[in-house]
């Protein structure tokens, strides 16, 4: 019976922690999401903002790779996105300006978000050509580090309630155990001091049966004295080791 118990309490803790880790799973992911929708909207309207600075500065003076990087940075930056790496490349009237990382590789990565951004308006004809790419490589591992600590809690958090159920389990097995014992132990010793009065009791028991002593009234009511004393004894010893048990 303890076993089949134990048996169903792991079960029982086991479909607990699953169903607790797949609801923090379930939750991480959709956060997860959350954060990246978050992430790309930054990161577009930064380029966005890029993007019509280039083309007020275009008139001003001559646009060079260097120059678009730092406008590119500068402008993530304002979005809290300074460290994010990226790539880029302008093709604008049989002019060409990219970054040193720049290469169809990362445009045919699926993992990099990759943003067109079509130069229009500003008094000035423009072809199709004049387009702005910026590619982000492996944009969504910097949703990771945005999460790292809510990751980290809900990992310290199952492994706590882990081992809060690992020592209420073993604690509430030791106790069982040291119940159990004290049980036996107890049973053991009302049955050591119970042999000596039942001893007692059956000796007399048959001393009554003997044909001199039932017709002998003083011997009939000495052996009895004995039995009812005996039986009082083991009665309030019964009544205390009862008490024991509770």
């Amino acid at each position: 019976m303890a076993k089949k118990s134990t048996r169903l309490k792991i079960v029982f803790f086991s479909l607990l922690l699953v169903g607790f880790i797949v609801i923090q799973y379930n939750w991480v992911q959709s956060l997860q999401k959350d954060k990246q929708q978050e992430l790309s909207s930054r990161i577009i309207s930064g380029i966005e903002d890029a993007g019509e600075n280039m083309l007020y500065r275009r008139s001003l003076y001559k646009l060079t790779d260097s120059t678009i990087a730092n406008m590119l940075g500068e402008s993530l930056s304002t979005y809290g996105l300074g460290n994010i790496r990226f790539e880029f490349s302008i093709s604008s009237s049989g002019n060409h300006f990219a970054s040193h990382g720049f290469n169809q590789k990362l445009i045919d990565n699926s993992s990099n978000l990759i943003f067109n951004y079509a130069f229009q308006g500003n008094g000035e004809k423009r072809t199709s050509d004049d387009v702005l790419t910026v590619v982000v490589p492996f944009w969504k591992k910097y949703t990771f580090k945005e999460m790292a600590w809510i990751i980290a809690a809900s990992l310290l958090l199952t492994i706590m309630i882990l081992v809060i159920f690992c020592c209420t389990f073993i604690w509430g097995e030791r106790r069982q155990q040291l119940f159990y014992d004290n049980r036996t132990n107890v049973i053991k010793n009302m049955m050591k001091q119970l042999e000596t009065p039942l001893s007692t009791v059956s000796v007399a028991a048959e001393a009554l049966r003997n044909d001199k002593v039932m017709h002998d009234s003083r011997k009939t009511s000495y052996y009895q004295q004995i039995i009812n004393e005996e039986g009082q004894r083991m009665n309030e010893q019964v009544k205390k080791m009862l008490r024991d048990l509770e």
